[in-house]
């Protein structure tokens, strides 16, 4: 019990470093995005001997999907971090409506070969990521707006409707291995836009 509870406090702090990775969007990235449904997956899981975090976390566009990831080393040895738009074939959903444990979310790109990809720091590299919806989990709902304030003044305000799924997560990233259970999330979006402002 005390040894399941560890990990699902590691993918919670996991979690909200993927939250953290939005503040990595460029200002490029401005503008407004209107997503009438979809499902965004995110994820994040320390490194067995816990010298390194991992996160990756998928935005929904109008035209595709966006990645976003960092990989912090503790130790200051390894990190990588990157932001951009990927294309739509490289995420699939399957699995109908959700309440039925059936919901899936597969990222499979390498940003090496995606034009225009942003690699911060570190190199570029594969995201072969599945999502599978856990009902027995439950499910946290937000409707209006949240905001997230951007170094240097930018902003990235989200309205609409968020319904937000526990998922387990399995694949790699980066050659990093998710291990045995992951915990992440599914966001199930509807009529949602995001607005992302400069400073």
């Amino acid at each position: 019990m005390m040894k399941q509870f560890g990990r699902t406090m590691l993918s919670v702090i996991g979690l909200a470093v993927a939250a953290a990775v939005l503040l990595l969007i460029p200002a490029q990235a401005a503008g407004s995005n209107v997503v009438s449904h979809a499902f965004v997956p995110a994820v994040g899981w320390f490194t067995p001997d816990f010298s390194e975090l991992v996160s990756a976390e998928v935005v929904s566009t109008t035209n595709g999907y966006m990645l976003s990831y960092i990989v912090v080393d503790f130790g200051g040895g390894f990190s990588a971090s990157g932001f951009g738009s990927i294309p739509a074939s490289t995420v699939t959903v399957s699995g109908g409506s959700v309440n039925g444990g059936k919901v899936t979310v597969t990222l499979n790109v390498n940003t090496c070969d995606v034009t225009g990809f942003t690699t911060s720091y570190g190199p570029c590299g594969t995201f072969n990521l599945t999502w599978v919806e856990v009902p027995a989990g439950g499910s946290f709902a937000m409707r209006g707006d949240t905001q997230q304030t951007l170094p240097g003044g930018g902003k990235v305000v989200t309205n609409g409707e968020q319904e937000i799924f526990n998922a387990v997560t399995t694949g790699t990233a980066l050659g990093f291995d998710a291990p045995t259970p992951t915990g992440g999330i599914l966001i199930k979006e509807t009529n949602v836009t995001v607005t992302v402002t400069g400073p």
